[in-house]
């Protein structure tokens, strides 16, 4: 395990001080959060950008495109229904 050291700025520490007393948490477990949600949103960024995926995407999208429509049509048959009770 790894010992990171931070410097916060007087108010954003007082922000984040709050925040870990409002939920009950410490600094470390909150910050840890917050790396390991960075790291995995740029994981997922260098991912979405693989060309055999934007191809895979092409592939699927007219089919993806249907089911959403069609989701979208019961739905909306959904709320007439309700509407008519």
């Amino acid at each position: 395990m790894e010992t990171l050291s931070l410097f916060l700025d007087d108010e954003l520490n007082l922000a984040l001080e709050a925040v870990c007393v409002k939920q009950g948490r410490d600094k470390t477990e909150v910050v840890t959060e917050l790396v390991r949600k960075y790291v995995d949103t740029e994981r997922l960024k260098q991912a979405l950008q693989d060309p055999a995926l934007a191809q895979l995407y092409q592939q699927l999208e007219a089919e993806d495109t249907a089911l959403a429509e069609e989701g979208m049509a019961e739905y909306l048959q959904m709320l007439k229904a309700i509407d008519q009770l």
